[in-house]
């Protein structure tokens, strides 16, 4: 972080990040697709309207549980949908989803934020005990859309693309921040102007890509318990994803807010 000491909590960024969001899109409104995962399960989703869906998980061809939620899906390219939402029965579990219709394949993040005890750990106790810095748990699941997953389903893979950009990011009229892509597990942020102009930190990340030009990136704070999502479009320079994090210094409410930016390519460097 940078010599400025005040904790900026997630729910303050909500506004500032959200000027420059994707339209929700309602194209999976009225739409079943079932997804066969890797390991040999099935979700069904079933998305009733533009904001609310229901999903059955099924093993063995039997149900295992199910439930109704409000989700949120934007489409950063054609035939591509980032869908998201966070589970009722779990208050700090989320879901996010890239659906890919060309290749008719899925990238599921299962993102856990830590309990207040976890997130309070000490850092170095943690590092010590071979733990990453960071209690934010990040699960990614791969799945075929609408047939069975097999040996020869292709897969949305890890990527180097990213490593070596400098991009820009403009979420508001006051609101911009810069990613450096250090390498495949590390990136840094740094604040250009907003709610935490000077702030920076580097942070545990992923690198997914999804298509040409086309990247999931995901990163996981270690000092506030944060999960950020996005899906960045190269050749448009947009972002679509979304902020999971606690709303307060109690760990009492949860916040969950859809995000995106314009972005552009800084600079680029050959390591």
């Amino acid at each position: 972080m940078s010599e400025k000491s005040d904790l900026i909590h997630v729910g303050e960024l909500a506004v500032g990040f959200s000027e420059n969001v994707l339209p929700d899109s309602g194209e999976l409104a009225g739409s079943e697709i079932k997804l066969y995962f890797e390991d040999g399960s099935i979700t069904n989703y079933t998305f009733r309207d533009t904001h609310s869906l229901s999903w059955q998980n099924e093993r063995d061809e039997k149900i295992i549980d199910n439930d109704d939620e409000t989700y949120r899906a934007t489409c950063p390219r054609s035939q591509f949908y980032f869908v998201d939402y966070i589970s009722k029965e779990t208050q700090a579990f989320s879901t996010s989803i890239v659906l890919d219709f060309s290749l008719n394949i899925a990238t599921i993040l299962q993102g856990t934020l830590p309990t207040e005890k976890t997130a309070r750990e000490d850092k170095l106790a943690r590092v010590s005990a071979g733990l990453h810095q960071t209690g934010v748990d990040a699960v990614f699941k791969h799945a075929s859309i609408g047939q069975p997953f097999t040996t020869e389903t292709l897969k949305h893979g890890t990527t180097t693309e990213m490593i070596g950009k400098r991009i820009k990011y403009v979420y508001s009229a006051k609101d911009a921040y810069e990613h450096i892509y250090l390498n495949e597990n590390l990136y840094t942020w740094h604040c250009l102007s907003g709610i935490e102009k000077g702030m920076s930190d580097t942070e545990l990340c992923h690198h997914y890509k999804i298509a040409h030009q086309l990247y999931l990136f995901v990163w996981r704070e270690k000092l506030v318990p944060t999960l950020g999502v996005i899906v960045l479009n190269l050749e448009t320079m947009k972002t679509t994803g979304k902020i999971f994090g606690y709303d307060d210094e109690n760990f009492s409410r949860l916040c969950n807010f859809p995000i995106g930016a314009s972005a552009k390519l800084l600079n680029v460097t050959e390591y």
